[in-house]
């Protein structure tokens, strides 16, 4: 736990950050509004705060836990949003008694050490009625672009070693876990949530062209096997999942 602690300390994504996620901020933020339209929202992660604008504009309240030094300053600063600097882990110790609409961790669960601990502390502090929402790289389709990799005699099929990270879903020493959609589903309901939508993620811009191009063409790919298959095969880039607590679990919050 030091060491990631320090890593994320000093960790910061940049242009990614600060210019290159308004589309992908906005198709979460309309995804959230098919279950809730107004309410206060703690993003888990929050880079420098440009999802928690983005619902900010929307008339959400914003409220961000953030253990990059430069993103929490970012966000505070230049995107006008309160937001606690640590990590998660501290954050739940210290403030268990508050209570938001909607949670958010958007390419974060992977980070975790403890992906069913913090998923089950977060059912405490989500509202009854709340959504917590998860983006996750789908790990079936990064190993599957793995295996084609390989096949063809690529040294680094999984992109573990390279800089570019381009189509990769596995980062080292970021990642931890990986998840597939019926692996995320389990979990939640292991953690005490129920499932109400899944679907492809949307799209993280980069600032080569062919890479928006490329991701763009597996979204769409992605959404038309789903549509397809009547939602039976979901396979994509990343996988967009929003669910609420077991009626149980609410009433063990009583």
């Amino acid at each position: 736990m030091e060491e990631l602690r320090e890593f994320y300390a000093t960790y910061d994504e940049g242009k990614l950050w600060r210019n290159l996620e308004e589309g992908f901020n906005r198709g979460v933020r309309k995804a959230i509004q098919r279950v809730k339209r107004t309410g206060t929202v703690l993003d888990v992660g929050c880079g420098s705060g440009d999802f928690l604008r983005c619902m900010k504009v929307a008339g959400f309240s914003p409220f961000g836990i953030e253990p990059s030094g430069t993103g929490s300053e970012y966000g505070r600063g230049t995107n006008g949003v309160d937001i606690y600097h640590g990590m998660i882990e501290d954050y739940l110790t210290a403030n268990g008694g508050r209570r938001f609409d909607v949670i958010t961790l958007l390419n974060v669960l992977e980070h975790l050490t403890d992906p069913v601990g913090i998923l089950s502390q977060l059912l405490q502090v989500l509202a009854a009625d709340g959504v917590v929402v998860i983006v996750v790289p789908d790990a079936r389709f990064h190993d599957l672009v793995g295996r084609l990799r390989r096949f063809v005699g690529v040294s680094d099929p999984y992109w573990i070693e390279e800089g570019s990270r381009f189509l990769s879903g596995f980062r080292v020493p970021e990642h931890l876990c990986s998840f597939q959609p019926r692996t995320i589903a389990s979990l939640l309901g292991r953690c005490g949530f129920r499932v109400v939508a899944m679907e492809a993620a949307p799209v993280i811009s980069n600032e080569e062209l062919h890479r928006n191009a490329a991701k763009l063409l597996m979204f769409w790919m992605s959404q038309a096997l789903h549509y397809f298959t009547f939602r039976r095969v979901l396979l994509g880039y990343s996988t967009l999942v929003l669910a609420q607590k077991i009626p149980s679990a609410m009433s063990d919050d009583v």
